[in-house]
């Protein structure tokens, strides 16, 4: 008797429904429509003749045209060009040298002063900004007191190109520094640089003849990173260049976006398309630069410890002059909110004692719509952390440990909000919620920004946990595999377990980000649907520096408490 092959099915039976498959294809398609709903409608509104929410609109090129013709966006496009180089080459010098420092040698007081310069991480450009206008600017307190020494005249300009490249880098050096810290300082053969102490050099030469070569992916990469936030970031040229009639893309954006009474959405659709160009050949520019990125591999299968490198008697000079540059540049911002949040005004003129008040507190709470910012951005961070970890998971599974078709598109996909700055996420789903049918029912609530944070910071997450899913070796789902669990029953049973410290990291990060965001939903504000960030950007508008300054305070103790909870109860950290 002839045997029949087991396959689990009796012969002519349809085959068995599978479910992993559907899975698969339904996170593909969750992901696509994320993606791609707000961009498509962008690309519409640049060819028609009206905005998108109004009746009979006909195709044009009339928005391209009027972008070409206008003699503001040669001037600002360059203003743009050299905002993001001086703010990036800030960044990176300070990043690469602390990683450096901090990383590879005995100076004194490294840990603490790393701890210090990741401060500018954990806030929003607006609040660090904010400080350094408190602090720094015209009627800065810092800048009166050193002008009454100098016979009235200001030392600095911060309402310049310089000054708010100044604040933008050290707001950046953070990226810059984990970057080149964990990408390269502590994976750097230790035999190397040992090499080149036998034959003589010293310490700083180590680090600039050895150390420093093999970091060039780190910081190209980091480099690009800090170029795309930096021509995306609305609050510091807002606050510093705008006072001195200088716009940037985002800045021109805004104004005839936002505050214009009469919003040109054509023209704005039009240079939203030439800011993601911009971002995305910066993007394009660092695949091309790390082609050849194996060439500065240094550890291999051979464990190696790095080695730290005494700096002899340039240990405390070099520790002085970082500990001042990081008092000057983060810590008196920071402190100078904190100072104003409970003055009725600052200046070296009159005692602090005698301006001290909590009024700016008082009328900071006393208004309803301050209270629903909080609340709504505290329900929004919740929510779209939850739900972005959720999918991070999901598309980071599908791309590592799945033989899905199209898994190389959904990771391209799935990174593609790298490209399209905050703003313009923003914007793309406010048209998307008016033309797309199944978006519309978004309008008018808090899941319109959800939507928008969710689609926004997808690499972000993406960035925590697929790392986490390459370490786990692939034998652990094949077994589940060989005992009779399918994909999604591996994934669950198998990787998920494994993967809660990464998820929990996911999470922490995801809310930290959105706690401070602003931007996405600039476009998306309406009565109700206020949150922390525009509301703080009212204020400045409308000239009320100290309840800006209390409700910049607030979200600094909000996420400090956040932060310290998540390291005490959770052993999470932003970065180790």
């Amino acid at each position: 008797m002839a045997l029949l092959p087991v396959t689990g099915t009796s012969p002519g039976a349809a085959p068995p429904f599978d479910r992993a498959r559907l899975a698969q294809w339904l996170i593909f398609a969750i992901t696509a429509a994320l993606m791609l709903a707000p961009a498509l409608p962008i690309l519409l509104q640049v060819v028609v003749d009206r905005p998108l929410y109004s009746e009979g609109w006909q195709f044009t090129l009339d928005n391209i045209a009027q972008l070409v013709r206008d003699e503001r966006i040669g001037r600002i496009a360059l203003t743009t060009g050299l905002f993001a180089l001086f703010s990036v080459v800030i960044a990176e010098v300070l990043g690469i040298a602390a990683a450096l420092l901090i990383g590879r040698t005995d100076m004194p007081g490294r840990k603490v002063m790393g701890d210090v310069l990741m401060w500018p991480l954990y806030l929003s450009h607006l609040i660090f900004a904010l400080g350094w206008v408190v602090m720094y600017g015209p009627s800065g307190f810092i800048t009166q007191s050193i002008a009454q020494q100098m016979g009235g005249t200001a030392p600095w300009n911060l309402y310049s190109i310089a000054g708010m490249s100044v604040v933008a880098g050290i707001s950046q050096a953070p990226l810059a520094y984990l970057y080149c810290l964990y990408g390269a300082v502590r994976s750097v053969d230790a035999t190397l640089e040992s090499a080149a102490r036998t034959v003589g050099a010293g310490p700083l030469q180590v680090l600039r003849k050895v150390t420093l070569p093999l970091m060039i992916p780190s910081i190209i990469t980091s480099t690009a990173l800090n170029l795309v936030i930096a021509v995306e970031t609305l609050s510091i040229p807002l606050f510093l260049a705008r006072p001195a009639r200088i716009d940037t893309l985002s800045t021109f954006l805004y104004g005839e976006g936002i505050a214009a009474s009469n919003p040109n959405h054509g023209l704005v659709a039009a240079s939203s398309l030439l800011l993601m160009a911009l971002v995305g050949s910066t993007l394009i520019v660092q695949r091309l630069l790390l082609r050849h990125g194996h060439r500065y591999e240094t550890v291999k299968g051979k464990g190696t410890r790095p080695m730290v490198l005494s700096l002899g008697k340039l240990r405390w000079p070099l520790a002085g002059l970082f500990a001042a540059v990081l008092l000057a540049t983060v810590v008196v911002p920071i402190a100078g909110i904190i100072l104003r949040a409970f003055t009725s005004f600052l200046s070296p003129l009159v005692p602090v004692s005698k301006v001290l008040t909590l009024n700016n507190f008082t009328k900071l709470f006393a208004d309803e719509a301050n209270i629903r910012a909080i609340w709504n951005t505290v329900e929004i961070s919740l929510l779209s952390a939850s739900l972005g970890t959720l999918l991070a998971v999901a598309v980071a599974l599908v791309i590592q440990r799945s033989d899905f078709r199209w898994a190389g598109t959904l990771e391209a996909l799935a990174y593609s909000p790298r490209i399209v700055p905050g703003m313009i996420t923003g914007l793309g789903i406010f048209y998307a919620a008016v033309i797309l049918p199944p978006m519309g029912w978004l309008r008018g609530n808090i899941g319109i920004i959800v939507v928008a944070y969710v689609m926004a910071t997808l690499p972000l997450a993406l960035g925590v946990i697929q790392p986490a899913i390459v370490q786990i070796g692939r034998d652990l789902d094949k077994a589940a595999r060989t005992v009779g669990a399918d994909w999604l029953g591996a994934m669950r049973i198998v990787l998920l377990p494994l993967l809660k410290p990464a998820l929990l990291g996911s999470f922490i990060l995801l809310f930290v980000f959105h706690l401070k965001s602003y931007i996405i939903a600039i476009f998306l504000m309406a009565p109700g649907l206020e949150v922390m960030g525009v509301s703080m950007l009212s204020l400045w508008t409308n000239g009320d520096v100290g309840p800006l300054a209390a409700f910049a305070s607030f979200q600094i103790v909000l996420i400090a408490v956040l932060l310290i909870l998540a390291r005490v109860l959770f052993k999470v950290k932003i970065y180790d």
